[in-house]
């Protein structure tokens, strides 16, 4: 058995490893640290929430789960969801828009997180692979590395916009607009490919 202490810093690696890359939350979680640190740590503990309630789903189920019959409908809502986001952002007078029209932070990650294909896919190869060789101490420093991370960008976002307020808050507006777009974009191309058959990327 490996040292506890090197599993755990392999989980933080991987779990900052996951949630870095810029992806939809990154989007949203930038966008809302603009208001505050907190709005955007609360974006990406709701994506946490998923990453958490689909691990479940991957130890509850294992590998006799089927969810490659849904891909093209997880696909659909994906794309609806962020080109929705996308659209909202941009329509804005601000980077940040107020929080009755993208509900709360939390309730925002938790559904991009549920309704990502990129996040369910990484849970059914890499993540079930990770939780079969490492074991579950390593998944559960996973948590806390997306933890780190989160913070630490929540933070950086929202010092930032503090001192060169109106170039951060365009940056992060063009960044969220288009980082969205082109996720919405890619996955209403993939339901349309597994629908129809025809290939077109």
């Amino acid at each position: 058995m490996m040292d506890p202490t090197l599993l755990a810093g392999v989980g933080i690696l991987l779990g900052i490893s996951l949630a870095g890359p810029p992806g939809p939350v990154t989007a949203v979680m930038v966008q809302r640290s603009l208001a505050s640190a907190m709005r955007g740590f609360a974006v990406g503990l709701g994506a946490m929430t998923a990453d958490f309630t689909l691990m479940i789903i991957i130890l509850t189920l294992g590998r006799t789960l089927e969810l490659a019959r849904y891909d093209d409908y997880i696909y659909i809502v994906g794309s609806v969801f962020f080109l929705y986001l996308a659209y909202v952002i941009f329509r804005s007078s601000s980077a940040s828009p107020p929080d009755r029209v993208l509900a709360s932070g939390y309730l925002t990650g938790l559904t991009i997180g549920l309704v990502n294909p990129l996040q369910i896919a990484w849970w059914l190869t890499a993540g079930l692979s990770i939780l079969q060789t490492f074991g579950i101490i390593t998944m559960a420093f996973l948590f806390v590395g997306i933890i780190i991370w989160t913070s630490f960008l929540s933070s950086l976002i929202r010092y930032a916009s503090m001192k060169y307020e109106k170039q951060v808050l365009m940056g992060v507006k063009i960044f969220s607009v288009i980082s969205l777009s082109i996720f919405g974009a890619l996955f209403l191309v993939l339901a349309f490919t597994g629908i129809t058959g025809i290939k077109i990327m």
